[in-house]
Protein backbone atom coordinates (compact mmCIF):
# COMPACT_ATOMS: atom_id res chain seq x y z
CA UNK A 1 0.00 0.00 0.00
CA UNK A 2 1.89 2.98 -1.25
CA UNK A 3 0.08 5.65 0.58
CA UNK A 4 2.29 4.63 3.50
CA UNK A 5 5.24 6.59 2.21
CA UNK A 6 5.44 7.86 5.73
CA UNK A 7 5.19 5.36 8.57
CA UNK A 8 3.36 7.00 11.48
CA UNK A 9 4.18 10.34 9.85
CA UNK A 10 7.82 9.62 10.53
CA UNK A 11 10.42 8.45 8.04
CA UNK A 12 9.37 7.75 4.46
CA UNK A 13 9.16 4.13 3.39
CA UNK A 14 11.71 3.42 0.66
CA UNK A 15 9.55 2.58 -2.35
CA UNK A 16 10.30 2.25 -6.02
CA UNK A 17 8.15 5.27 -6.84
CA UNK A 18 9.95 7.56 -4.45
CA UNK A 19 13.31 6.21 -5.60
CA UNK A 20 12.33 7.30 -9.10
CA UNK A 21 11.35 10.72 -7.78
CA UNK A 22 14.66 11.05 -5.98
CA UNK A 23 16.54 10.48 -9.22
CA UNK A 24 14.96 13.65 -10.60
CA UNK A 25 16.28 15.80 -7.81
CA UNK A 26 19.58 14.14 -6.86
CA UNK A 27 21.80 17.09 -7.69
CA UNK A 28 19.72 19.50 -5.64
CA UNK A 29 18.71 17.31 -2.73
CA UNK A 30 20.12 19.66 -0.15
CA UNK A 31 18.15 22.70 -1.25
CA UNK A 32 14.46 23.50 -1.46
CA UNK A 33 13.11 23.92 -4.95
CA UNK A 34 16.23 22.70 -6.78
CA UNK A 35 15.63 19.75 -9.08
CA UNK A 36 18.04 17.70 -11.15
CA UNK A 37 16.72 17.30 -14.66
CA UNK A 38 18.30 13.91 -15.25
CA UNK A 39 17.18 11.89 -18.27
CA UNK A 40 14.83 13.94 -20.42
CA UNK A 41 13.02 10.78 -21.46
CA UNK A 42 11.73 10.04 -17.95
CA UNK A 43 8.50 11.33 -16.46
CA UNK A 44 9.99 12.70 -13.27
CA UNK A 45 12.88 14.35 -15.06
CA UNK A 46 10.52 16.08 -17.48
CA UNK A 47 7.78 17.29 -15.17
CA UNK A 48 9.71 19.89 -13.17
CA UNK A 49 10.87 21.54 -16.42
CA UNK A 50 7.36 22.19 -17.64
CA UNK A 51 5.64 25.55 -17.30
CA UNK A 52 2.03 25.51 -16.15
CA UNK A 53 -0.07 24.91 -18.13
CA UNK A 54 2.02 22.71 -20.39
CA UNK A 55 1.89 19.84 -22.83
CA UNK A 56 4.62 17.67 -24.27
CA UNK A 57 3.76 15.19 -26.97
CA UNK A 58 5.98 12.88 -28.99
CA UNK A 59 6.72 9.16 -29.02
CA UNK A 60 3.23 8.72 -27.52
CA UNK A 61 4.25 10.72 -24.46
CA UNK A 62 1.55 13.08 -23.20
CA UNK A 63 2.00 15.10 -20.02
CA UNK A 64 -0.37 17.13 -17.95
CA UNK A 65 -1.97 20.28 -19.30
CA UNK A 66 -2.29 21.32 -15.67
CA UNK A 67 0.83 21.65 -13.55
CA UNK A 68 2.05 18.22 -12.36
CA UNK A 69 1.77 19.19 -8.70
CA UNK A 70 -1.60 20.91 -8.45
CA UNK A 71 -2.85 19.05 -5.37
CA UNK A 72 0.25 19.73 -3.33
CA UNK A 73 0.27 23.27 -4.66
CA UNK A 74 -3.32 23.89 -3.58
CA UNK A 75 -2.48 22.67 -0.07
CA UNK A 76 0.62 24.88 0.19
CA UNK A 77 -1.35 27.89 -1.01
CA UNK A 78 -4.24 27.25 1.40
CA UNK A 79 -1.91 26.61 4.34
CA UNK A 80 0.02 29.78 3.63
CA UNK A 81 -3.20 31.80 3.61
CA UNK A 82 -4.35 30.05 6.78
CA UNK A 83 -1.11 31.16 8.42
CA UNK A 84 -1.60 34.75 7.20
CA UNK A 85 1.74 34.63 5.41
CA UNK A 86 2.75 36.22 2.13
CA UNK A 87 4.81 34.26 -0.38
CA UNK A 88 7.71 36.53 0.45
CA UNK A 89 7.41 35.77 4.17
CA UNK A 90 7.30 32.01 3.60
CA UNK A 91 10.22 32.24 1.19
CA UNK A 92 12.27 34.15 3.75
CA UNK A 93 11.59 31.56 6.47
CA UNK A 94 12.66 28.73 4.16
CA UNK A 95 15.53 30.70 2.57
CA UNK A 96 14.16 30.28 -0.95
CA UNK A 97 12.93 32.78 -3.52
CA UNK A 98 9.29 33.92 -3.75
CA UNK A 99 9.32 32.44 -7.26
CA UNK A 100 10.05 29.02 -5.77
CA UNK A 101 7.02 29.32 -3.49
CA UNK A 102 4.92 30.40 -6.45
CA UNK A 103 6.10 27.36 -8.43
CA UNK A 104 5.03 25.05 -5.61
CA UNK A 105 1.64 26.72 -5.41
CA UNK A 106 0.82 26.62 -9.11
CA UNK A 107 2.03 23.02 -9.37
CA UNK A 108 4.90 23.79 -11.73
CA UNK A 109 7.37 22.30 -9.23
CA UNK A 110 5.56 19.31 -7.68
CA UNK A 111 6.08 18.35 -4.06
CA UNK A 112 7.10 14.83 -5.13
CA UNK A 113 10.33 16.34 -6.42
CA UNK A 114 11.27 17.83 -3.05
CA UNK A 115 13.45 15.95 -0.54
CA UNK A 116 11.57 14.58 2.44
CA UNK A 117 13.51 16.82 4.81
CA UNK A 118 12.36 19.88 2.89
CA UNK A 119 8.73 18.77 3.19
CA UNK A 120 9.33 18.56 6.94
CA UNK A 121 10.67 22.12 6.95
CA UNK A 122 7.70 23.35 4.94
CA UNK A 123 5.22 21.71 7.32
CA UNK A 124 7.10 23.06 10.33
CA UNK A 125 6.97 26.59 8.92
CA UNK A 126 3.18 26.42 8.70
CA UNK A 127 2.91 24.94 12.17
CA UNK A 128 5.10 27.59 13.74
CA UNK A 129 3.14 30.32 12.00
CA UNK A 130 -0.09 29.00 13.49
CA UNK A 131 -1.80 27.91 10.27
CA UNK A 132 -5.46 27.21 10.91
CA UNK A 133 -5.37 23.99 8.90
CA UNK A 134 -3.63 20.68 9.49
CA UNK A 135 -0.69 20.70 7.13
CA UNK A 136 1.80 18.25 8.62
CA UNK A 137 4.37 16.30 6.66
CA UNK A 138 1.99 13.36 6.30
CA UNK A 139 -0.53 15.53 4.49
CA UNK A 140 2.16 16.90 2.16
CA UNK A 141 3.49 13.42 1.34
CA UNK A 142 -0.01 12.12 0.64
CA UNK A 143 -0.66 15.09 -1.66
CA UNK A 144 2.62 14.35 -3.45
CA UNK A 145 1.52 10.73 -3.89
CA UNK A 146 -1.80 11.76 -5.38
CA UNK A 147 -0.08 14.16 -7.78
CA UNK A 148 2.35 11.42 -8.77
CA UNK A 149 -0.54 9.02 -9.41
CA UNK A 150 -2.27 11.52 -11.69
CA UNK A 151 0.95 12.32 -13.53
CA UNK A 152 1.70 8.63 -14.03
CA UNK A 153 -1.81 7.91 -15.32
CA UNK A 154 -1.72 10.86 -17.68
CA UNK A 155 1.74 9.93 -18.90
CA UNK A 156 0.77 6.28 -19.40
CA UNK A 157 3.51 4.94 -17.10
CA UNK A 158 1.55 4.15 -13.94
CA UNK A 159 1.83 0.47 -13.01
CA UNK A 160 -0.34 0.72 -9.84
CA UNK A 161 2.21 -1.19 -7.79
CA UNK A 162 2.39 1.63 -5.23
CA UNK A 163 -0.58 3.99 -5.13
CA UNK A 164 -2.70 5.88 -2.57
CA UNK A 165 -5.22 3.41 -1.07
CA UNK A 166 -8.33 5.19 -2.33
CA UNK A 167 -10.26 1.91 -2.54
CA UNK A 168 -9.59 1.06 1.13
CA UNK A 169 -11.72 1.84 4.17
CA UNK A 170 -9.05 3.60 6.21
CA UNK A 171 -8.24 7.08 7.43
CA UNK A 172 -5.47 7.30 4.85
CA UNK A 173 -7.77 6.12 2.09
CA UNK A 174 -10.39 8.69 3.05
CA UNK A 175 -7.80 11.48 3.09
CA UNK A 176 -6.50 10.45 -0.34
CA UNK A 177 -10.04 10.34 -1.73
CA UNK A 178 -10.67 13.86 -0.44
CA UNK A 179 -7.55 15.16 -2.18
CA UNK A 180 -8.28 13.43 -5.48
CA UNK A 181 -11.93 14.57 -5.37
CA UNK A 182 -10.60 18.11 -5.03
CA UNK A 183 -8.44 17.65 -8.13
CA UNK A 184 -11.00 15.81 -10.23
CA UNK A 185 -14.31 17.40 -9.23
CA UNK A 186 -13.45 20.64 -7.47
CA UNK A 187 -14.83 19.56 -4.10
CA UNK A 188 -12.53 21.28 -1.62
CA UNK A 189 -11.77 19.30 1.57
CA UNK A 190 -13.61 20.87 4.49
CA UNK A 191 -10.56 22.08 6.37
CA UNK A 192 -9.30 24.02 3.35
CA UNK A 193 -12.63 25.59 2.34
CA UNK A 194 -12.09 28.97 4.08
CA UNK A 195 -8.71 29.37 2.37
CA UNK A 196 -9.19 27.93 -1.14
CA UNK A 197 -11.40 28.59 -4.15
CA UNK A 198 -14.00 25.94 -4.93
CA UNK A 199 -12.77 24.73 -8.30
CA UNK A 200 -11.35 21.60 -9.86
CA UNK A 201 -7.59 21.65 -9.95
CA UNK A 202 -7.09 19.79 -13.22
CA UNK A 203 -7.74 21.11 -16.70
CA UNK A 204 -10.64 19.63 -18.67
CA UNK A 205 -8.38 17.73 -21.07
CA UNK A 206 -6.53 16.11 -18.17
CA UNK A 207 -9.85 15.11 -16.58
CA UNK A 208 -10.98 13.52 -19.83
CA UNK A 209 -7.74 11.53 -20.05
CA UNK A 210 -7.87 10.41 -16.41
CA UNK A 211 -11.48 9.29 -16.77
CA UNK A 212 -10.55 7.28 -19.86
CA UNK A 213 -7.79 5.52 -17.94
CA UNK A 214 -10.17 4.85 -15.04
CA UNK A 215 -12.70 3.28 -17.42
CA UNK A 216 -9.91 1.12 -18.77
CA UNK A 217 -9.12 -0.09 -15.26
CA UNK A 218 -12.77 -1.00 -14.77
CA UNK A 219 -12.79 -3.08 -17.94
CA UNK A 220 -9.58 -4.90 -17.01
CA UNK A 221 -6.80 -3.01 -18.79
CA UNK A 222 -4.48 -3.76 -15.85
CA UNK A 223 -6.13 -6.92 -14.55
CA UNK A 224 -9.32 -7.62 -12.65
CA UNK A 225 -7.86 -6.59 -9.29
CA UNK A 226 -7.78 -2.93 -10.27
CA UNK A 227 -11.42 -2.70 -11.37
CA UNK A 228 -12.46 -1.38 -7.95
CA UNK A 229 -9.71 1.23 -8.11
CA UNK A 230 -11.04 2.44 -11.46
CA UNK A 231 -14.58 2.62 -10.10
CA UNK A 232 -13.45 4.76 -7.18
CA UNK A 233 -11.57 7.12 -9.49
CA UNK A 234 -14.65 7.47 -11.67
CA UNK A 235 -16.83 8.19 -8.66
CA UNK A 236 -14.39 10.81 -7.39
CA UNK A 237 -14.47 12.62 -10.72
CA UNK A 238 -18.25 12.90 -10.30
CA UNK A 239 -17.85 14.50 -6.88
Amino acid sequence: MTASLVADFGHPVQTKRMDIARSARAAGSGHLGRVSLGDRGGLLSALPRLPSPARVQGDETVLLISGPGVIGGAIVRAARKAAHMSRRNLARILTVSPETVRNWEDGTCPLFCLPYGDLCRLAAAFGQAGAKVRCDVGELVLAAQCDLLIAGMRHGTEDYAEVPPIDEDSAEGEAARDLLRWALAGVTPEQYCPFADAQQLLAAEDLTAINAVARGLITGSHGDQLASYGRVLTALSEG
